[in-house]
């Protein structure tokens, strides 16, 4: 199983600025199929508990099975949440907060996309969504296409490129390797950022984050 991973975390530590900038957060089946939210840097070792995996906030899950949302618990083991009785063959997502670091508030969005599930609807605060078309994605902030904003795509051969979305928020890419995909947007931010406070620490503006992770059948 490729390790692929999402959603960008802030500064741990001054030591550790360059490596917390690049975390992500993301769904994937285990070994076991069963399905899992992931913390790491893309092809790193996932973090765990104890340790940094402890900073990321009880993800709030659901699945989607016939065609409505469907909570599911995310107890922490040792190096992921699990989705608890979550299917691979059924759409997942999940939402989960870093915490407050250099006065941003870290926001992590992750989509599992089965293969073969076909055109999806927005359901995430920032989301990618599968068209069903081939190597078609769509972009959407606030349930709104999401243009001009760059993604990276991460394939089974473990290499990376970097796309942009066009005017209308669609994002194309080839997808000839059989294997695990992951599709990240990282550090997205409002124009007017709104200033609050996570569990007694305050922020100044809101990092978004997103992943989706699908698996490339062979043809």
């Amino acid at each position: 199983m490729i390790r692929p991973i999402f959603l960008t975390v802030c500064v741990l530590a001054a030591s550790a600025l360059t490596s917390a900038h690049a975390h992500s957060v993301w769904i994937e089946p285990n070994a076991a199929q069963q399905l899992v939210i992931r913390f790491a840097e893309p092809g790193d070792d996932f973090e765990t508990s104890p340790g940094y995996l402890d900073n990321l906030s009880a993800p709030a899950a659901f699945t989607v099975a016939t065609n409505k949302p469907v909570s599911v618990e995310a107890p922490k083991k040792s190096d992921h949440f699990l989705l608890a009785g979550a299917s691979p063959t059924n759409v997942a997502c999940a939402e989960t907060t870093f915490i407050v670091r250099g006065g941003r508030k870290p926001v992590f969005y992750a989509r599992w996309q089965p293969a073969g599930a076909g055109a999806e609807k927005p359901l995430l605060t920032l989301d990618l969504v599968p068209t069903g078309k081939p190597g078609e994605v769509r972009a959407y902030f606030r349930g709104q296409p999401l243009g001009g904003v760059t993604a990276t795509l991460r394939t089974p051969d473990e290499k990376e490129q970097e796309l942009t979305a066009d005017a209308d928020g669609f994002i194309h890419f080839k997808t000839g390797l059989p294997g695990q995909y992951l599709l990240t947007i990282p550090h997205y931010r409002e124009q007017q950022p709104l200033a609050g406070f996570y569990n007694g620490a305050a922020y100044t503006g809101t990092s978004h984050n997103c992943s989706l992770v699908w698996v490339q059948p062979k043809e």
